[in-house]
């Protein structure tokens, strides 16, 4: 009989990570996949991405509307209410085996929710990471202690998961399914991204810009990403380097870095809603640096040999395999570390030696394995005798 996994994802991201555990389970006759699309993929501000999860050939049984675009605190705790309410009727419905689900937003604590009060287990992908600072991280430790089944994405991270009182059976190390991503997707041309982007990073070097506002400074959004697209936009004045930057995610204080971002773009500086797999891990391996402060840097950019400069104080704590380097927020300091990432040969040298403490690229073959052994009928699973 079928497992009936229901996976809930809900913003670009974080489904990137999802993506080849889903195509594994696809493929897998010992499993029934469907998904719930919420969030930022019903969002046309982020670029309605539900069509290509449609497109990359899943079964959406639900779309959950539940983002408040009011870029105000009230945001985020109304939408979990909305999508509990939405997932609670979901799962009713269709009766799932698992629920699936990746890190630490929105859809990560609604899906523990409701697999704990409706005896559905519930598994996730992320868990035990030690970053703070933001709102997610202790909705990250709440999800570790809320789920029955655990993927960590780095050794050390699954240690922290028993250390919290999880039973050692539930917990498995599967490495960072993204990563999978990066190595079978097929090598396209700089000539043919710019022909997309329609901005020429093929005779031109580049950077990307990937940043996110961080809740507890979600005051000083606007001023901490109009410090840095200042110094992003001398650096590229300077040494004549083209800059492509995406749009941030829907949390409270994005309404803000837009604003920036607007009033410091240029012929140079272009800034997009999305962009397709197969164009972002192209753009991510012929970049010079990558600035910000997205988790992309922490997780994945050591696969891409490529160095990051984050910004500021989100992704502070998290295991770092040594090719991220921390800045305040101070023009003149953003410049320095951006020289270098870009120039600093020896610094590059070091960085493309680096060993990625992330996994080798097969999390989602590990993860689907670690499901197939799963016994749907022993209660060991469902009670949880540790709690602390």
């Amino acid at each position: 009989m079928k497992k009936t996994i229901l996976a809930v994802t809900g913003i670009r991201s974080e489904y990137d990570i999802l993506y080849p555990v889903l195509k594994e389970l696809q493929a897998n006759e010992k499993f029934d996949l469907k998904i719930v699309a919420t969030g930022a993929h019903l969002s046309d501000w982020h670029g309605f991405t539900v069509e290509k999860i449609k497109q990359d050939g899943f079964e959406v049984v639900e779309q959950i509307d539940y983002l408040l675009m009011t870029n105000r605190k009230t945001q985020r705790p109304k939408g979990v209410g909305l999508l509990i309410q939405g997932l609670t009727q979901t799962v009713e419905r269709l009766a799932p085996d698992i629920l699936l689900f990746v890190g630490d937003r929105e859809e990560s604590i609604a899906t523990c929710v409701v697999g704990n009060y409706m005896d559905v287990l519930v598994a996730h992908i992320g868990g035990g990471d030690t970053v703070y600072g933001n709102a997610d991280d202790p909705i990250r430790v709440a999800c570790s202690k809320l789920a029955h089944i655990h993927f960590a994405t780095a050794n050390v991270y699954a240690e922290n998961i028993k250390k919290l009182g999880e039973e050692e059976f539930r917990i498995c190390f599967s490495g960072n399914p993204a990563l999978s991503n990066i190595i079978v997707t097929q090598k396209i041309s700089r000539q043919e991204i710019s022909k997309f982007l329609g901005m020429d990073i093929d005779t031109n070097e580049y950077i990307v810009v990937l940043k996110h506002p961080l809740s507890s400074e979600v005051e000083d959004a606007y001023q901490q990403m109009t410090i840095t697209m200042e110094a992003i936009r001398k650096f590229s004045d300077k040494k004549n380097i083209k800059v492509v930057g995406i749009y941030p995610n829907t949390d409270p204080g994005s309404y803000d870095i837009l604003r920036a971002i607007d009033q410091n773009c240029n012929d140079n500086i272009k800034f997009y809603k999305t962009l397709p797999r197969e164009i972002f891990i192209n753009l991510m391996r012929n970049a010079k640096a990558l600035i910000g402060n997205s988790s992309m840097g922490i997780l994945e950019a050591p696969l891409y040999k490529l160095p990051v400069v984050n910004v500021g104080n989100r992704q502070k704590g998290r295991l770092n395999a040594g090719n991220v380097e921390f800045v305040s927020y101070n023009i003149e300091k953003i410049e320095q570390s951006l020289d270098k990432a870009c120039f600093d040969e020896v610094y590059r040298r070091m960085v493309s030696e680096l060993v990625n403490p992330y996994g080798d690229g097969y999390a989602h073959k590990k993860i689907v394995s670690f499901l197939e052994t799963i016994n749907l009928d022993d209660r060991k699973w469902y009670v949880k005798k540790k709690l602390i």
